[in-house]
């Protein structure tokens, strides 16, 4: 059983991560906590001991589609790309660009390589101005485009791959652009893989027991990732650290379990919306991962906390009025980043009195502290249920780190909820509907040749 007093306090991870769960105490007591797993000891067993069943378990262990092989391949490519790219196009749908995404705009501009291609992300929606404001952006600079896709019948990827595939063969002749456009389809089953194999397009594997919105140690985000000059092999080194963390049973687990546990117990007592804050706005993008993970692998059954994404200081200033004043519903979980990556001191002022001489001599740093600490009391008194995530810094393998014990955190929460955390069902009754319009209704028969195998 998870010891309450042993988790209720600040506990140090093991790695490079601390979770603060002490602003929970007053609203979530030893005894309902407490009940809530004794109630779901078994589900709590069959999670600890590695024994759930399920065929999409292969993000578990970054190593098996991440190896020293592929990781070679990836770079080479990425390599290339940096070199002849100045413009390097995502074409990919929710999680086969949000866990890239996190990690690209995390690590701006600490861990971004300057000199690399600047990266544009297709296929988020249908709108025509995206996309022709887009291809007048990108002008006359040298392209490449990833494409990827697990289920290439998915509208999206496939229309926009279209437009893009004859924008590239316009401008360069076949060949060149067949050498320009990778993918990352799933292999030996599905069209995108077929479309490569004929026309000669370079492609990496989108594994098939790993789902898209778990992907992001995969061929599917590392690629996006390494295009970008971060260096991937620290950030797979961050996600291996968490597996064996995992895997041995210890705090980080443990951490992990209790974190699931106590947003589960809340949403029980009659909570249902889970906010998740920050104080650097290079963290929007992985909130956005964030909403995707929790919000498709538990809005099920009619159960699960909603997950909402706020940047502070901004959204201070706006939804910050209603989480203080609001409907009690809300629980909230700060990312707080201990060490920024770069800070910047307040100048000097001694020509205009403005009234902010006060700050002079701080750093913009240790203002946004004050800010933070300032809101988790506030919101902690106001009665909003806070955790705090705290990193270090923000580098490659911490974000590595980050993302995992994520990942770990919704499995458990979501199996404890009694949903698949890896289907999203709830997502098919749209496209049905859309389809319906549009009158698609045949099924494509995909033949592959039989030379198929990863080039």
């Amino acid at each position: 059983m998870i010891q309450w007093k042993r988790r209720m306090r600040k506990i140090r991870q093991g790695l490079n991560m601390k979770l603060d769960r002490s602003y929970v105490e007053q609203y979530l007591t030893e005894q309902e906590y407490e009940a809530y797993v004794e109630e779901h000891q078994e589900e709590l067993r069959v999670l600890d001991e590695n024994a759930y069943a399920s065929d999409m378990l292969g993000w578990l262990h970054p190593g098996d589609w991440a190896d020293e092989e592929m990781c070679g391949r990836i770079e080479d490519i990425a390599a290339e790309v940096r070199e002849r790219a100045e413009v390097f196009v995502v074409i990919g749908l929710g999680g086969s660009n949000q866990g890239a995404r996190a990690v690209i705009e995390a690590l701006s501009p600490q861990d971004v390589r300057p000199e690399g291609p600047e990266i544009l992300y297709a296929a988020l929606n249908l709108s025509a101005s995206y996309y022709e404001a887009m291809i007048k952006h990108i002008g006359s600079r040298s392209v490449y485009l990833n494409v990827i896709a697990k289920n290439f019948k998915t509208l999206e990827p496939g229309l926009v791959f279209r437009m893009f595939r004859h924008y590239m063969e316009s401008r360069y002749s076949k060949e060149e652009a067949a050498r320009r456009i990778i993918t990352t389809p799933t292999v030996n089953d599905g069209l995108l893989h077929r479309i490569s194999l004929e026309n000669g397009y370079r492609y990496l594997p989108f594994p098939d027991n790993v789902g898209g919105r778990y992907s992001v140690f995969t061929p599917v985000g590392l690629l996006p990732i390494a295009v970008a000059g971060i260096d991937i092999r620290k950030f797979l080194k961050g996600a291996r650290k968490g597996e064996q963390a995992y895997l041995s049973g210890g705090e980080f687990r443990e951490n992990a379990k209790c974190y699931a546990v106590t947003r589960n117990a809340l949403m029980d007592k009659g909570y249902g919306i889970e906010v998740l804050a920050f104080f650097e706005p290079q963290l929007e993008a992985f909130g956005r991962w964030w909403r995707q993970l929790f919000a498709e692998s538990q809005g099920k059954n009619h159960t699960a906390l909603f997950p909402v994404v706020c940047s502070f200081t901004e959204d201070l200033h706006s939804v910050g009025q209603y989480l203080q004043q609001g409907k009690r519903q809300m629980i909230e979980t700060f990312i707080h980043i201990n060490t920024p990556p770069c800070d910047k001191k307040v100048d000097d002022e001694v020509q205009i009195e403005d009234g902010f001489g006060y700050l002079e001599g701080m750093s913009f740093h240790e203002i946004n502290e004050c800010a933070y600490q300032a809101t988790v009391k506030a919101h902690s008194e106001g009665g909003v249920p806070c955790m705090i995530v705290e990193l270090e810094k923000m580098d490659a393998q911490n974000i590595g780190e980050l993302l995992y014990f994520y990942f770990i955190v919704c499995f458990y929460s979501s199996v404890l909820l009694g949903v698949d955390p890896f289907d999203q069902p709830g997502v098919e009754n749209y496209k049905t509907e859309m389809f319906r319009l549009l009158k698609q209704d045949e099924q494509i028969d995909v033949v592959l040749p039989a030379a198929a195998g990863i080039k």
